[in-house]
């Protein structure tokens, strides 16, 4: 049996075996030599040749990455550092489909912009495009209308005279047209709410202005040369109601153009505002199935409320009369409809009361007639009254009409509009402003909060204040020293 040799030799450190032994000093003295460390690569063969006797296969979990490089030949040693792995590199797209890529985050960024400013520029049109428009619409401060005036006066039957102010504008939508009407004749006033706007939303309960006998005392201006600047300032006092007329277009929802021209006045007198908004031309949009027109006379009376001015508004004043010349169209039930769909476009803004003005009847029942179906929808009642002759009493005229829907206080009265039916001398004008606001009006009606004075030259000369007419506006500023006037601040009634 031969001999076996050592493995190591005891005189080397080398990996070569040794046919010899060496001396038995050396062989006590030696020391483990150092293992010689093998290529990775042997290395991997032998795990390989380990999973397949497992009945594996190295492929089946192939290394996260390639291991091959220049330290895995089979002359690497493991006593050397591997050299640092450089991490993965991500892919790189080719020149092409960068600069496509690039061009879509641009025109991205391009696109929001463009729709930024486009929406930007709508809501700076949607601001200030509504509530302009008043150079188009009749002017009252000594400015010159900017449409065509007409002006047609009417004598009726029994000496009732008719008076229609008409603007004809070009407007943005419908082409309405401005105008004041009135109409003299037998009339009650209408009831009004205790109110005078705040910016907070509330009515207040005193007059905002001119009163007697807790009776407050308003105007409606003469377009052609006054607004209530002027008229305030004239007489040294503040109108408690500012009265302006304006017309619904055929077609097209209206703009409010010629009630807006007259905002900055309004809201700088502190005047409580009765527009007349007339359906000349008929009642489209203000049905129940079709309410659009309704809708954007809303539109219009909020943009008052929300400068903090309390609305009275006048919608279709003076039906009865205006149904039978043909300034109306339609029928009782055509008003009716319009009234109540009106009065619910408004209801959710406190600021808006519904004043039924209808013109003097010849007897009780055509109220009755067109009294709106919904008493709740009617927060003031009047007639537009204008006598027609000195021997006409105040009371005697309406006194029934506030008998049967004001004297519980849930309607309350004033008059819309009024004015002497004849042409009457200054002293016959103060004489009929002076019984509207008596203390027997007072007493016999204690819901009774207000008078409007129809402040017009047209067929006649009703002027109370006359910035041409120095000694009208003398005789008015006597008469309301003498007559135990108040400046503001006065009880809305006497209930």
């Amino acid at each position: 049996m031969p001999r076996r040799s050592r493995r190591y030799s005891s005189d080397s450190l080398t990996d070569s075996p040794s046919s010899e032994p060496s001396s038995d000093d050396e062989r006590y003295e030696r020391r483990r030599p150092l293992r010689k460390s093998r290529p990775r690569a042997a290395r991997r063969g032998k795990r390989e040749r380990s999973y397949r006797s497992m009945g594996k296969q190295w492929e089946q979990w192939p290394p996260r990455y390639d291991d091959s490089g220049p330290y895995d030949s089979p002359g690497y040693s493991s006593d050397e550092p591997p050299p640092r792995r450089a991490p993965p590199r991500s892919a790189s797209f080719p020149p092409e489909q960068r600069q496509t890529k690039s061009a879509l985050v641009l025109f991205g960024g391009v696109a929001v912009a463009i729709l930024l400013v486009l929406l930007g520029a709508f809501a700076l049109y949607r601001y200030f495009g509504e509530s302009s428009g008043v150079g188009e619409a009749s002017s009252t401060s000594g400015g010159s209308s900017a449409g065509k005036v007409v002006t047609v006066t009417k004598t009726l039957s029994g000496g009732v005279i008719t008076t229609t102010v008409s603007t004809e504008s070009s407007q943005a939508t419908g082409g309405a047209s401005s105008s004041g009407t009135t109409t003299a004749g037998d009339g009650s006033p209408t009831g009004s709410e205790n109110s005078t706007s705040s910016s907070t939303g509330s009515l207040a309960t005193t007059q905002p202005g001119l009163a007697r006998n807790n009776i407050g005392i308003g105007f409606l201006p003469d377009y052609k040369n006054q607004d209530m600047a002027k008229i305030n300032a004239g007489l040294g006092i503040k109108s408690s109601y500012y009265g302006w007329y304006a017309q619904l277009p055929a077609t097209g929802e209206w703009d409010g153009s010629q009630l807006l021209s007259q905002l900055d006045d309004i809201k700088a007198s502190g005047a409580i505002f009765q527009p007349a908004v007339m359906p000349t031309k008929g009642w489209a949009g203000l049905t129940k199935d079709e309410d659009y027109q309704a809708l954007a006379i809303a539109k219009v009376m909020k943009q008052f409320t929300d400068e903090g001015i309390e609305v009275w508004l006048r919608f279709a004043h003076e039906v009865n009369w205006y149904l039978t010349d043909g300034t109306y169209q339609g029928m009782v039930d055509d008003f009716k409809a319009a009234w109540s769909v009106v009065a619910a476009a408004v209801a959710d803004n406190p600021l808006v009361r519904m004043f039924f003005t209808p013109n003097v009847a010849g007897n009780f029942s055509t109220y009755e007639d067109f009294f709106p179906d919904d008493p709740s929808t009617v927060h003031y009642l009047s007639i537009d009254y204008y006598p027609k002759t000195p021997n006409d009493r105040f009371l005697a005229q309406v006194q029934e009409m506030y008998d049967k829907w004001c004297a519980d206080g849930s309607i309350k009265f004033a008059i819309g509009e009024t004015g002497n039916g004849w042409k009457a001398t200054m002293e016959e004008r103060l004489a009929w402003l002076e019984e509207l606001t008596s203390e027997d009006a007072a007493k016999a009606m204690p819901h009774y909060v207000g008078v409007s004075w129809f402040n017009y030259n047209k067929g006649q000369v009703f002027y109370l204040y006359d910035e041409d007419t120095p000694a009208t506006n003398e005789a008015m500023k006597a008469w309301i020293a003498a007559k135990e006037t108040t400046t503001e601040g006065a009880a809305m009634g006497n209930a």
